[in-house]
């Protein structure tokens, strides 16, 4: 395959996270708006209640999509073909035992489920899992382009419904509703994915080798990973299990926040893994990293000193009085958004070292730590408890990564990825060089 070129993925990516920020934003908006309190912290709860289904079901296999094809390219219809089975199957076997045991869901969650929201809520399950395999492989294809407008169009589509919905369908089931606007614009993205492939005959004979050997990487991926979201997640579980739907909806708006600065993260993060799998040199790898680290500490230091001076009034303006205590929130979740970003990017380096053990394990120790922090201080201070149990362990992942990967370099790690001033004035200078850029072409297109 042709040599991954970072800046240029992450200059296309980067233009398209910063639009679909923006409409994720609004669409926020509009849903805490049409839902209300109650409805929201619900409806959070599924969400969050769908990301634990269908990670469990995947095992982990979607995450080793770049790497395998950055290695093993020919083995693009093994897992495409493998990806369809599975969405096939289990959209059947969702619905069926959402259908068979609509009471027990009732009665567990306290939402009062209709056969259509079951319905509703088993193909988003489905769907979202297999819209994200699909993404894997287009990032392993190195098709940026297209996986980044994909995912435009999902928001862009979602923002769309719901506001229809605010407008012109006030008297409807609302939880319903919003469910239904999220699983419509994942059902248009996820057709564009497949058809757009092309992969030739789905219905040849699937090797089960490839896929089983497939798996026995996936597994360990699938372990860091479900420990990860499990740490991202655990709060808003345990602050239903202790407090009320009102207290999850408040403490959401607080974690989305967090959760749309990962975001960057995220995207960097996935592009990382395919441009560090195709080097071996560490030095370079190194480089890369200190470049990204030094980016993300200006972009969140920036982001949160924002937030202090405006959170509180945005907050209140788009989301109602009633959320107000979510800016609260989010000031003791300030550290988090630094130990999750900074985690989540050099767990990526991690992975593209072959996905080591220790990817698991850390996630695991942190995940430990939030749990009983959580246990304690939820009882004690309410979601703010929840706030500083997830800033301390997710600063804790962050630590033991770097701690880890000072060890194994033999003292070097750190020196060779903490940015100094060079690093700064190149940031700098790169920084106003675009900015000049722009407003060149600003003034070109006014004239």
């Amino acid at each position: 395959m042709s040599e991954i070129n970072l800046k240029k993925n992450i200059l296309m990516s980067g233009s398209f996270r910063i639009v679909i920020m923006i409409v994720s934003v609004l669409t926020g908006w509009v849903s805490t708006r049409y839902l209300g309190v109650v409805l929201k912290g619900q409806y959070s709860y599924l969400m969050t209640s769908a990301s634990f289904i269908w990670m469990i079901l995947g095992l982990g296999i979607y995450q080793s999509y770049p790497y395998i094809l950055r290695k093993q390219a020919h083995r693009l219809e093994d897992m495409f073909q493998w990806s369809l089975l599975q969405y096939v199957f289990e959209l059947i076997l969702f619905i069926s035992l959402g259908l068979m045991f609509i009471n027990n869901l009732i009665t567990y969650t306290g939402i009062p489920f209709s056969p259509f929201l079951v319905v509703t809520y088993a193909v988003y399950i489905a769907t979202s899992k297999y819209s994200m395999q699909m993404q894997m492989l287009y990032l392993g294809l190195d098709r940026i382009f297209q996986n980044s407008l994909m995912q435009f169009l999902r928001v862009f589509l979602s923002f769309l419904v719901i506001g229809c919905g605010w407008f012109f369908f006030r008297d409807a089931d609302r939880l319903a509703y919003v469910i239904t606007a999220i699983v419509s614009a994942d059902l248009f993205c996820v057709i564009y994915y497949t058809a757009a492939l092309r992969c030739g005959n789905i219905f040849r004979k699937i090797d089960f080798k490839f896929i089983l050997n497939t798996y026995g990487m996936g597994i360990k991926i699938f372990a860091s990973s479900l420990f990860i979201l499990l740490l991202i997640r655990s709060d808003i579980l345990l602050i239903k299990r202790f407090l009320a739907f009102r207290d999850v909806g408040i403490y959401s708006i607080a974690a989305n926040i967090v959760d749309m600065l990962q975001l960057a993260s995220n995207l960097v993060g996935s592009l990382l893994l395919v441009k560090l799998s195709d080097s071996d040199n560490e030095g370079e790898n190194w480089i890369v990293m200190k470049k990204v680290l030094t980016s993300f500490i200006a972009l969140l230091t920036l982001a949160n000193l924002g937030f202090i001076l405006f959170g509180k009034f945005l907050i209140s303006t788009l989301y109602g009085i009633d959320f107000e205590p979510s800016y609260y929130v989010y000031l003791l979740l300030i550290p988090a958004s630094f130990g999750l970003s900074f985690g989540s990017l050099f767990n990526t380096y991690l992975w593209s070292k072959g996905f080591p053990l220790i990817s698991i394990l850390m996630p695991a120790i942190a995940l430990l730590t939030n749990v009983l922090l959580n246990m304690f201080l939820i009882p004690l201070w309410g979601i703010n408890g929840a706030a500083v149990s997830t800033s301390i362990a997710y600063l804790l992942w962050f630590v033991l990564i770097v701690a880890y990967e000072q060890k194994v370099s033999g003292g070097r790690f750190i020196r060779n990825i903490t940015p100094g001033f060079r690093d700064w004035a190149h940031l700098y200078q790169s920084a106003m060089a675009t900015m000049n850029k722009i407003w060149r072409r600003s003034h070109v297109s006014v004239d």
